[in-house]
Order: C-alpha cells, then sequence, then structure tokens
C-alpha cells in the first residue's frame, strides 16, 4: 500500500489536497488543519466524545517515550510493539474521556492561567531556574503535538487531578489501621527448616546419548533456531550537521562580551572591623566608636591590632580583620561600591545590614582577561556545540521524509554525508552490540513495516544527539535445530529435570519422617531478616500443632518448613513510623477508591470501539 501512495504521489489527486492543506493552513494554522483531519478519523467514542487516530497515535508515542525514559535499555523490546502500545494508549484515552466527561459533569474547570503557570514552573522546561522556550518547543514537537494542542493535554491532565485530588482529600486513616499494621509489622516467626539445594542435586545427575535422542525426537519443537534479521541502517549524529552550521561574528561577539562579564578583572585585599548594631548599641553610638578608632589609627596605632580588639566578626578580628581577596558580588552592592571605589591604603566605613563596618583596602591585584582573537576558537565551538542539538532535531522531519519516501537508505546516507552500515544477525530479544541491544531499534527491525512490509524504519532517536533509520538487510526465519546443534540444550533440559525431581522426591521422604530430620532453628525471625525467614510468614498461624509444608525458593532450592510459633509483640512506634504507616494506608486506600470510582464511571458509559 505505501509503495502505491508513493508511485501516485505526483497525481492531480495529491495537487488538490495539497493546494488544501496550504489553504487551511494559511488561513486558521496548523491546528485547524490538525483538528480538521481529526474529526473524520474516529478510533472510538465515549458518551459521544470522539477520540481520533491522531489523539491514539500520539498517546501511543507518549507511553513510548515513558517507557523508555523509565527503563531505558533494559526494557522488552516487545513492549515497543506497535500494536501493544495503541491498544494501551487506546485504553487510556477511553479512560481520559470516561474522567473528563466526570469532571465537566462537576462544574470542575482549568482556566488558561492556570495552565499557563503550570508549564511555567515545570522542572522540565527550565533552564538555570528559568522558564526556557526552546527547550518546551522542542519537547511539545517531540511528542508530536502542536503547543496548542498539548496545552489542552496539560489542561485537561489538570482538570482530572481535581478530581482525584477531592477523593485522595477525602480519605482518612483511623488509629486502629495503623496499630494493627504495626502489630504486623512488628511480629515474628520461630520455626525449624531444611533446605535441599538444587545446584548440588545438579551436579549428581547425568544423562545417556540414548536419552537425549528419545527426548529431542519427542520434543522437536522445543529446540528452534530463533528467527534472527541482520539490518542496514543510517546513523546520523549532530557531529554530521557541523559545516550546516554559521556562527555569526555578533554571536562570537556577544558570547565573548557575556564571557567577559564573567572573568573577574579585579581582586581587591581588605581588612575590617565589624561593628554590630542592636539592642546593645545604636547607630549613632557605632558611628562615634568608629570615628575613635580613626583617631587611633591617624595617631599610628595599626589596623589590625584596633581589629582585635573592636571587631565583632569572630571569624576575621584574631587576623587582624583581615577578608583576603575578594571580588565583586561577594559582600554585597554597598561594601563592593566602598571598597572598589577607595585607594590603596585609604581606610573607610559603610554600613551594611551586617552593622557597621570601618575597611581599609590593602592590596589590588589584575586578573588578566584573554583578548577576543585569544577566545575566537573556544567560543565558536561553544556556540557550534549548542546549535548543533538544535540543528539535529530541526532536521527530524525532513529525515523521517527522506526514510519515508525511498525504499532504500542510499538517498538519506547521500543527504548527510554518512556510510550504510551493517548489523550482525540478532533475535527478538535484541543483540550484543550497542545498536542491537537498544530495544527502540530491536522493535522496528521486526515491526511489520519494516520486516513484511519491507520498508524503512520511521526515524529512531537514540539520544539527543543521534538518530537511526533502519531497513531489514537479511531474515533468517525460525527453524528446527538439527540434533547435532542442539545436544547441550537437550542435556540441559533433562538434566534439570531429573534434579528437580529427585530433589523433590528427597524433600517428600523428609516431610513423611519429620523425626529423623537435621533441622536447624530459626528463632524469633522479623520480616525481611532472609528470603527463608519470608517464607515462614507465608504459612498459617500453627493452633494445637506446628505447621509443616515444603516451600520453593526462587532459586529452585525447596524448604521443608515447620512453623512451631507466631510472636505479636506490643511495640510502641515513633511518631516517624507511625506516620509512614499512615501515608502508606492513605495512599492504599485513595487508590482502590480511585479505581473503584474510575470502574464505576467506566461501567455506566457509553463505549464504542
Amino acid at each position: 500500500m505505501l509503495q502505491n501512495i508513493r508511485d501516485k504521489s505526483h497525481g492531480i489527486v495529491v495537487k488538490i489536497i495539497v493546494g488544501f492543506i496550504v489553504v487551511t493552513f494559511a488561513l486558521f494554522g496548523v491546528d485547524a488543519l490538525v483538528t480538521g483531519f481529526n474529526s473524520s478519523d474516529t478510533v472510538a467514542e465515549v458518551n459521544g466524545t470522539e477520540i481520533t487516530r491522531t489523539d491514539l497515535l500520539q498517546a501511543a508515542e507518549t507511553q513510548r517515550r515513558q517507557l523508555i525514559s523509565m527503563m531505558g535499555n533494559n526494557i522488552n523490546p516487545a513492549l515497543l510493539e506497535d500494536t501493544l502500545l495503541q491498544r494501551r494508549a487506546l485504553d487510556e484515552l477511553i479512560q481520559r474521556a470516561v474522567l473528563t466527561n466526570n469532571a465537566e459533569s462537576l462544574n470542575l474547570g482549568v482556566s488558561d492561567a492556570q495552565v499557563d503557570q503550570y508549564l511555567l514552573q515545570a522542572g522540565e522546561f527550565q533552564t538555570d531556574g528559568r522558564f526556557d522556550q526552546n527547550k518546551y518547543v522542542n519537547f511539545v514537537r517531540s511528542l508530536g503535538y502542536t503547543p496548542l494542542s498539548f496545552k489542552e493535554r496539560i489542561k485537561t491532565d489538570v482538570l482530572l487531578q481535581q478530581a482525584r485530588s477531592a477523593i485522595v482529600a477525602s480519605e482518612f486513616v483511623v488509629p486502629h489501621q495503623v496499630d494493627m499494621i504495626k502489630t504486623l509489622q512488628n511480629q515474628t516467626r520461630t520455626f525449624d527448616y531444611v533446605e535441599f539445594d538444587l545446584a548440588s542435586e545438579t551436579e549428581q545427575m547425568d544423562v545417556t546419548d540414548a536419552e537425549i535422542e528419545t527426548y529431542f525426537s519427542a520434543h522437536p519443537e522445543e529446540f528452534k533456531q530463533e528467527e534472527q534479521v541482520s539490518l542496514d541502517y543510517v546513523l546520523i549524529k549532530s557531529t554530521d550537521l557541523r559545516d550546516r552550521i554559521d556562527v555569526t561574528d555578533a554571536e562570537l561577539k556577544a558570547a565573548y562580551d557575556s564571557e567577559v562579564a564573567l572573568e573577574r578583572s579585579e581582586e581587591r585585599q581588605v581588612s575590617h572591623i565589624l561593628l554590630e548594631l542592636g539592642d546593645d548599641r545604636t547607630e549613632d553610638q557605632a558611628n562615634a566608636l568608629v570615628t575613635e578608632i580613626q583617631q587611633q589609627i591617624a595617631s599610628g596605632k595599626s589596623f589590625a591590632s584596633l581589629a582585635e580588639t573592636y571587631s565583632d566578626d569572630l571569624g576575621s578580628k584574631s587576623s587582624g580583620g583581615n577578608l583576603g581577596y575578594i571580588e565583586k558580588g561577594i559582600m554585597g552592592d554597598d561594601f563592593d561600591d566602598a571598597v572598589f571605589n577607595m585607594a590603596l591604603g585609604e581606610v573607610k566605613s559603610v554600613q551594611t545590614d551586617f552593622g557597621l563596618h570601618l575597611v581599609q583596602l590593602n592590596d589590588i591585584a589584575t586578573v588578566d582577561v584573554a583578548s577576543f582573537d585569544e577566545m575566537k576558537l573556544q567560543l565558536e565551538e561553544q556556540i557550534v556545540s549548542r546549535k548543533i542539538e538544535d540543528a539535529l532535531l530541526d532536521e527530524h522531519e525532513n529525515i523521517a521524509d527522506l526514510a519515508y519516501a525511498s525504499d532504500r537508505l542510499e538517498p538519506l546516507a547521500k543527504e548527510y554525508g554518512v556510510e550504510i552500515e551493517t548489523t550482525a544477525l540478532f533475535g527478538r530479544s535484541g543483540g550484543n552490540d550497542e545498536l542491537t541491544v537498544n530495544p527502540q531499534i530491536v522493535a522496528a527491525a521486526y515491526s511489520a513495516q519494516v520486516l513484511e512490509d519491507g520498508q524503512n524504519s520511521n526515524l529512531i532517536e537514540i539520544n539527543d544527539n543521534e538518530v537511526i533509520v533502519v531497513r531489514v538487510k537479511d531474515h533468517n526465519p525460525e527453524s528446527l535445530q538439527s540434533l547435532d546443534d542442539a545436544r547441550e540444550q537437550v542435556a540441559s533440559v533433562l538434566i534439570e529435570e531429573k534434579a528437580v525431581a529427585s530433589l523433590k522426591a528427597k524433600a517428600d521422604l523428609a516431610f513423611s519422617d519429620l523425626d529423623n530430620q537435621d533441622w536447624k532453628t530459626v528463632t524469633a525471625a522479623a520480616r525481611g531478616e532472609s528470603a527463608i525467614s519470608e517464607l515462614a510468614f507465608t504459612l498459617p498461624h500453627p493452633v494445637d500443632a506446628p505447621v509443616t509444608e515444603v516451600k520453593p525458593l526462587s532459586n529452585g532450592n525447596l524448604v521443608l518448613m515447620r512453623l512451631t510459633a507466631v510472636e505479636s509483640q506490643d511495640v510502641e512506634g515513633d511518631d516517624e513510623q507511625v506516620s509512614l504507616y499512615e501515608r502508606y494506608l492513605n495512599q492504599t486506600n485513595s487508590t482502590l477508591s480511585t479505581q473503584a470510582q474510575q470502574s464505576l464511571l467506566s461501567n455506566a458509559a457509553t463505549i464504542e470501539r
């Protein structure tokens, strides 16, 4: 189908459509265009509220990015499969529509000003504590939204949060509930156990060639060579766009001025005598004391000795009031104005928020600042490094268009001056190198678009500075292995089966002869003490006799356990622990209440898919 679209992309019908797009865009803007197409492409309806395919694709893309952000390369590529993402996204959109209708029926609302304030304060859109328009726009574009549609999405989120907050605020926890949690948490258990080790049992097992051949013949479907693909790909890095970046003289000059402004052009070494103001000393008294100190300086007394006698600054008085070398912006504007307008050796008084200072200027040190020519190359590289990240983002649409418009990667490689490279074969769980372990690339490689239709993939963002487009080079379908290829795997399966069966037989035999076991005893074990003690907390309380069961551990070992006593200690928890239990119970109750409300509203809604 995609090829048919490409073949007919130059016909008169396409030209009419393009003309319609141009006129619509010019008169009403891109959001009107998106809305216009949305209206006729409905994938679901909730109480008359339509959910469009564009809504679905945007929600699926948002989910994909959230999964990648949370799990990185640890995510299972199958979770990024388009059909699964869209199915989950549709469920979420239907639920949002149900909740939005409910919020509107309650006459809840959100103003544009509230949304603007939310966006301005969101940390992900800030640089150095200030809202960054470029960062915001780039984020919105990366999710496939326009600024207007993204604000509508945020407005809905804030609206739904109001309803959720009302439920959360209505929840409460009574002391009895906290006491129950505290009692259960501080419960201890005394038990006996015998552990049966699977690894040791496995080492004692062996299999014959006849057993291997018999098992393989009976279970050939269990031993397959997994499906594999290799990919051709074009990797485009932000650095590949270096030659497309221009840096003007005005940008260089502005960067230099900014850099120089941050440089320390001068430092001054000062000493001071601080006279604090307060109930014990008024401003007039401080001024009189300053005059007295100045008279002593004039009579020949050293500033350092007077600082040791009179200064209230405990940090500097023992060193004669020495503050060392300071630069502008350290001591405050009033102090700076005085110090950086003094002559060498001058003594001057200045009042600040700390009190009244008598300041002596001891030395002036000039710091050399590099010239424009000396810094030009460095500044140019700094500007380029900032620009190329934005340049790659700006090229996303062009890269995606070139990938879609051709059944080959050559046009894309030529456009950006890069080579077409090839991966090794890898399966659906990924490969062994940096690219083929990337779940986005694995998901794309096994998508219907790439694997079945033989098309280029969509643009895949590896990180902020790298994007990739892939297509299948070779495809090896899943196939049955030969006995020789599968021999080790068959032997491993047989040995494990024998070991598990033998271990269970030993545990069952021990269970039937409890008196003759080499029991290990654990007294008053607390929750979380060990993996084995956790098993004890899964057993029912003993009443008239100990409770005995065989329990498995996560490593395959079996544990014969005999629970003899459960002790509930009435422990007084501290305020922090009690607060923790209260928050846990409140959060649990809020979640259950929210889920119950959502189920009630969904069951009452008219939903058409």
